[in-house]
């Protein structure tokens, strides 16, 4: 997985390797230089760049294998480790090309710098590159980790582009490296855990003295790489909840740390992408659930067959990693059990389902009356289901609000007057039939929510904010009953006065009245707890979850309205001190008596005039006196028109975008909050225990009876030191859906069944494909600028590469032809002394047959040459030189040219053939690297 690199970046790299500036150029392009250059002025440019080493870095940059190694020369080598403008010596500009071959020249090389080399090749992301580097001599296991800025320190080696705390494991992560980083980690390179943001240790109390900055980056750095699903795959046995638990951290420190919130928020959501990625590879439900089953024991093998935890579903909610516990996978397995014995309730018509529900309506009686005899019975196990036991607990408060609304309109409240006969004047009047029932219900939901508190603990309970709202419900209305029940007892005591009184004598503490007043304050919360029960709808949903975050908009708002409000407020009672309502002030001139009307002289006036001034219930004369104190009624005025102006048309229109800002907050992401809050609901119902609703539950049943004995007698054992107490551990009371269990049977009764798949086995095969899908990802993703330019400098080093091949090969070639033209007159030359004839004709024929003899192979006569009937002069001459004939001197010479030419049209067609198979092994082998085989995990 090759990374992306900046353009900028590669501009930056072309200039620094084309014609390099020298003098006043260099000043004039503000080439930017790390620590080697800071203190080298424009002057000593070429001083510094000598020839030599110009030819040395431009020969590293155009990958002219040749060159280099020419100026390599032991006898006067060049200095290796000299740099360009930008800092990089000639080992780090072949590594950012990517010639393995002058890199490995490179490496070979005494005295050779490879540090950064090491970061350029993980960057580019050339495994065999980083393998060639790590494995020089300099390079250990410490300085690939922790030891990596204490080597660069050592070395004097600053790198422009990385800091010094970006080791290579580091930055393997940070790029997701997998091949590379799975390298790394066989050599021995690790990341240290950052100290918490508390720590007081004295390497981190130093770090935050010398340089707060750069501890903060560090941390940062170190989280980065830490939350790399590259390092979370290969380091983690359990990638999912280490994703989850990191994710967790990285949100409380985006508080901690609030300058660098937006970096530790990014990272969080990484982590919780990775875990999502994970889920996603999950091909079949047995996958899903050992994914949402794994509790945080060590125990590999669901032992569980037939109940599931959901262990780590519930924590992917109390972490609230929303896009986890909204993936389809984990919904399709949560609606599977939730509709568990009801399997045609989703295809079948909006008009048969509700009939259906109304039939279990109408039958939850029985159906509770017979969970209570015989809770094991088929019965009992359908009044059991997370969906009925939903539909029961609707149905439940559904019949609770009825029975308010019914109190409200009783016969006796129309009875109103003076009169001591009617219900209304009874001091303490006994509880009617509909009260009665209205208490059983409360007693009922009261039993629910303590089973609840018991089973959750009071953390778990606490964080959520419907169990608040049940708390203060009935908190209202246990203090409702409790105040009747003790007007009725001290009426009919006598130490109370008479029974019976009209109501307007009352006084203002009588208990009914409170009562009164508390029930009513109950019976807004009881139907405010009906939007509770929408989180099942998808369309109700989402308005919802808006409606809770504008209450806490509202909340917020509330706190900056009260500042100014209170301001105004104290001001105006400052101002407004002296003169009281009911002062009456008389003018002796012409007898008129004035009222001031002023209502700011007491805190409490003025609270209730500023609030009731929001809503366009005021006097406009309220800032008015009776005295004729004008400068006291301006300034009044005045504060009173700032503070309309700042309350309503600031304030009020900012609570407006505030609220708006979060209805399209969640509206963005409906779907997401919606599921979200809906599994929230589901979870409680699906869990064991609470099957029966008020006010049934109050009801002891049998099932209650044995579990209270059996829990009685083990706290007994427990105190007589017998036994140890249970550690508080979730027990799997969820079912399996009926296919899953089906499936589960048959392999059971198979004669030879599979082996029970561990949860470590399944998180590899996960990786795995994660893995695998990343990389077919990254090589979908098609070829940018970053690759052509690779390709440009590939097809530059072939071009320096074949001109070396050409000029070797011309070489060899040129040297074939000159031993041919040596043997060949050495030949003739040999007859000519040897034979000497007397004639000329004799002279002639046996100098040619001595030069016959000693023809070198390479003359060769073609195949379809005949000794008969030769056809050219060129056979011709060759079937004379056969025979022992002499031919002419012009024949022979053009024979030796015709051999001369077949041999270079030899050796063209053999360079022509070269060049294709080198082009050929060139596509090869980028074939071959971007299809480098995924690493195991």
């Amino acid at each position: 997985m090759r990374p992306v690199k900046h353009k900028i970046g590669r501009q930056w790299t072309f200039i620094a390797q084309s014609a390099l500036p020298s003098g006043n150029n260099a000043v004039k392009w503000k080439i930017p230089t790390t620590g080697r250059e800071e203190n080298r002025s424009s002057s000593d440019v070429d001083a510094m760049l000598k020839q030599k080493e110009r030819l040395f870095l431009e020969a590293a940059y155009k990958g002219d294998k040749a060159t280099v190694e020419t100026l390599l020369d032991p006898k006067d080598p060049v200095d290796i480790n000299c740099t360009d403008l930008l800092g990089r010596t000639a080992l780090e500009i072949s590594v950012d090309n990517e010639n393995v071959e002058i890199v490995e020249l490179l490496l070979k090389q005494p005295g050779v710098k490879v540090c950064n080399a090491l970061l350029y090749a993980i960057r580019e992301g050339v495994f065999k590159m980083v393998e060639m580097i790590i494995n020089h001599h300099t390079i250990t296991a410490d300085t690939l980790g922790d030891g990596w800025s204490r080597r660069l320190v050592v070395e004097n080696d600053e790198n422009f582009e990385y800091a010094s705390d970006i080791s290579p494991i580091i930055l393997a992560a940070h790029l997701n490296q997998f091949e590379i980083l799975q390298l790394l980690l066989s050599r021995g390179a690790v990341i240290k855990r950052p100290h918490s943001l508390s720590c007081s240790c004295r390497n981190c109390y130093e770090d935050r003295l010398n340089d707060s900055l750069q501890h903060s980056l560090r941390r940062i750095n170190t989280y980065r790489a830490l939350a790399s699903p590259a390092w979370i795959s290969f380091t983690s046995s359990d990638p999912v909840l280490t994703a989850f638990k990191l994710s967790w951290e990285l949100q409380k420190l985006s508080y901690q740390e609030c300058e660098f919130k937006e970096l530790y928020w990014e990272l969080s959501e990484q982590c919780k992408k990775f875990a999502c990625d994970l889920l996603s590879q999950c091909r079949s439900s047995e996958e899903v659930i050992a994914v949402l089953n794994k509790d945080v024991s060590d125990d590999p093998i669901d032992i569980w067959s037939s109940k599931l935890s959901l262990a780590r579903l519930r924590l992917a909610l109390k972490y609230e990693i929303k896009q986890f516990v909204a993936h389809p996978h984990c919904q399709q397995l949560l609606t599977s059990i939730w509709y568990e014995g009801f399997p045609g309730r989703r295809q079948s018509g909006l008009i048969m389902n509700a009939f259906v529900c109304l039939m279990l309506i109408l039958a939850w009686p029985l159906l509770s009356l017979s969970y209570i005899i015989l809770p094991k019975s088929r019965l009992g196990q359908v009044v059991r289901a997370p969906f009925m036991k939903f539909l029961y607990y609707s149905t439940s408060f559904g019949f609770f609000l009825f029975f308010l609304t019914f109190a409200t309109f009783e016969s006796y409240r129309h009875v109103k007057g003076d009169s001591l006969d009617s219900r209304a004047a009874e001091r303490g009047p006994p509880l009617s039939i509909i009260e009665t029932l209205i208490v059983t219900w409360v007693i009922g939901m009261t039993w629910s929510e303590v089973k609840q508190l018991w089973d959750e603990g009071y953390k778990k309970y606490i964080h959520q904010w419907w169990n608040w709202l049940d708390f203060i419900m009935l908190s209202l209305y246990l203090a409702t009953f409790a105040l009747r029940t003790v007007a009725y007892y001290m009426v009919r005591n006598g130490n109370f006065g008479p029974e019976t009184l009209v109501r307007t004598y009352w006084k203002s503490d009588e208990p009914v009245l409170v009562s009164e007043s508390l029930f009513a304050v109950a019976n807004v919360f009881s139907f405010a707890r009906i939007i509770y029960l929408f989180q099942m709808n998808p369309y109700l949903g989402p308005l919802q979850i808006s409606l809770g975050c504008m209450l806490i908009d509202i909340a917020k708002f509330f706190f900056l309205f009260f500042l100014i409000l209170s301001s105004f407020a104290i001001g105006l009672v400052q101002l407004y001190w002296y003169y009281s309502p009911l002062a009456r002030m008389c003018e002796q001139t012409d007898h008129v008596c004035l009222e001031s009307i002023s209502t700011f002289t007491s805190m409490a006036d003025s609270y209730i005039t500023l609030i009731w001034s929001l809503f366009s219930i005021t006097n406009t004369k309220s800032t008015d006196v009776g005295e004729r104190h004008e400068i006291t009624q301006w300034t009044g005025r005045a504060l009173y028109i700032a503070y309309h102006v700042t309350s309503i048309i600031v304030l009020l229109n900012m609570l407006i975008a505030m609220m708006s800002h979060s209805f399209q907050r969640i509206n963005d992401h409906a779907d997401l909050e919606w599921k979200f809050h809906r599994t929230q609901l589901w979870m409680g119902f699906f869990d064991e225990g609470s099957t029966l609703t008020a006010p049934f539950n109050i009801i002891i049943t049998p099932k209650s009876g044995l579990n209270f004995l059996r829990k009685s007698y083990c706290v007994f054992k427990w105190s007589l030191g017998k036994s140890e107490w249970p550690k508080a551990k979730r027990r799997p009371t969820i079912k399996r859906p009926r296919y899953l269990q089906r499936m589960r049977e048959v392999e059971e009764a198979n004669e030879m069944p599979e082996p029970k798949l561990t949860y470590e086995t399944i998180m590899q095969r996960l990786v795995s494909r994660y893995i695998h899908q990343t990389k077919k990802k990254s090589q979908m993703e098609g070829i940018n600028e970053d690759e052509l330019l690779e390709i440009k400098q590939d097809i530059s080093s072939l071009r320096y590469e074949l001109r070396e091949e050409r000029r070797k090969e011309l070489a060899r070639t040129s040297s074939n032809f000159d031993g041919i033209k040596r043997e060949i007159l050495r030949t003739l030359s040999s007859a000519d002394r040897v034979y000497q004839p007397r004639t000329a004709q004799e002279r002639g024929r046996n100098g040619i047959e001595r030069a016959n003899t000693n023809l070198p192979l390479r003359v060769a006569v073609p195949e379809n040459d005949s000794a008969e009937n030769p056809t050219t002069d060129e056979t011709r001459t060759r079937h004379q030189l056969r025979l022992g004939r002499s031919p002419d001197r012009r024949a022979v010479e053009e024979l030796k040219t015709s051999i001369a030419e077949n041999v270079c049209k030899h050796m063209e067609a053999k360079m022509q053939e070269w060049l294709v198979a080198a082009f050929k092994t060139l596509e090869t082998k980028n074939d071959q690297e971007k299809k480098q085989p995924a690493p195991s995990v």
